[in-house]
């Protein structure tokens, strides 16, 4: 059987879609993984991976913060609706 070459499918949540899949995220200070794969409704739906990095502010505080990495696409019901 031939090696399958497809490269793989790229995915580019949307800000709905993030946000949503960010209300499962836990606390970055204390969860001991890296990475964490949450998805979009809890359960199921498109998984989104996120990945714990530590920032200095400018006070020099050390801070935990989730972070998405990779591309993302905004829809277009959110554009050119600033108030």
């Amino acid at each position: 059987m031939p090696e399958d070459t497809t490269p793989p499918k790229k995915y580019a949540p949307t800000i709905s879609q993030l946000i949503a899949a960010a209300k499962y995220l836990p606390d970055p200070k204390t969860f001991q993984r890296r990475t964490i794969e949450t998805a979009t409704d809890g359960e199921n739906g498109t998984k989104i991976e996120f990945e714990r990095i530590k920032l200095v502010k400018s006070d020099g505080e050390k801070v935990a913060k989730w972070s998405f990495k990779g591309r993302v696409s905004i829809d277009s019901k959110f554009i050119g609706h600033a108030d």
